[in-house]
């Protein structure tokens, strides 16, 4: 898997994607047919209403639910067929998750919650140490690894969990509304440090995200409706960002 997944030069390549959720006796669509290629080293943004499906594509490009409808490509590989142990090791090895509700571990150390990529990869633990330390620095927490994540503000937790997401220098990350617990300006701050690091990276981005400032960065923005993408014009923006 490795050796194809370097080779590739496009990050996700997802054709004719449908999915529903089965709610009593009805099922409920959510994605429909929706289609989005994204090239190594590329940062999309992908808007749309609350319940619109965002949160649903990012969980089937990661892997996290199983695909229903379509084809998808995530770095060279192919999830359909894929079993579950398989989208695991896909995710452990190659995809970086950043959520907007941080999804730290309580009962971890700062350091063992950005490590634990590494550790789940079976990485010793000097090499651990050896390659946070430079990543506690950029995400600027130098000093803090044996600090517990309930002594941290809301954008310390968000650097941590940008950090665990990055350390195992993933070629995909995807950022669920990265910002979206943090006020203004510890938002800005964060925006500015994933952008840093995922471009020293060379790591595609998937944000999904309501915020205009978030979406700037971006390479493009996608809006999506209807369980479907569309590249977003600017008239589409100004209304719909302001959810």
């Amino acid at each position: 898997m490795n050796q194809y997944i370097e080779q590739s030069n496009i990050a996700v390549d997802a054709k004719n994607v449908s999915h529903a959720y089965n709610r009593a006796t009805q099922a409920r669509n959510i994605v429909t047919d929706l289609n989005l290629h994204i090239e190594k080293g590329e940062t999309v943004a992908v808007v749309g209403r609350s319940g619109s499906g965002k949160s649903t594509l990012l969980n089937i490009i990661g892997g996290l639910e199983p695909l229903q409808q379509g084809e998808v490509h995530v770095l060279g590989k192919s999830l359909n067929g894929l079993t579950d142990s398989q989208r695991t090791a896909l995710r452990r090895d190659h995809i970086g998750f950043i959520y907007q509700a941080f999804n730290l571990i309580p009962t971890l150390s700062v350091a063992d919650n950005i490590t634990l990529p590494l550790a789940l990869k079976g990485v010793n633990t000097a090499q651990r140490q050896q390659t946070l330390e430079p990543l506690l620095e950029a995400v600027g927490l130098d000093g803090r690894g044996d600090d517990y994540p309930d002594v941290l503000s809301g954008g310390e937790q968000q650097r941590v969990a940008i950090a665990r997401a990055l350390i195992h220098k993933p070629a995909l990350v995807l950022a669920d509304e990265p910002t979206g617990n943090l006020d203004a300006q510890s938002g800005r701050q964060i925006l500015s440090l994933l952008e840093n690091l995922v471009s020293e990276h060379n790591s595609s981005l998937i944000l999904v995200t309501h915020s205009l400032e978030v979406a700037g960065i971006a390479d493009r923005t996608m809006i999506m409706t209807n369980g479907s993408l569309e590249p977003a014009q600017v008239s589409h923006l100004n209304g719909t960002l302001a959810w």
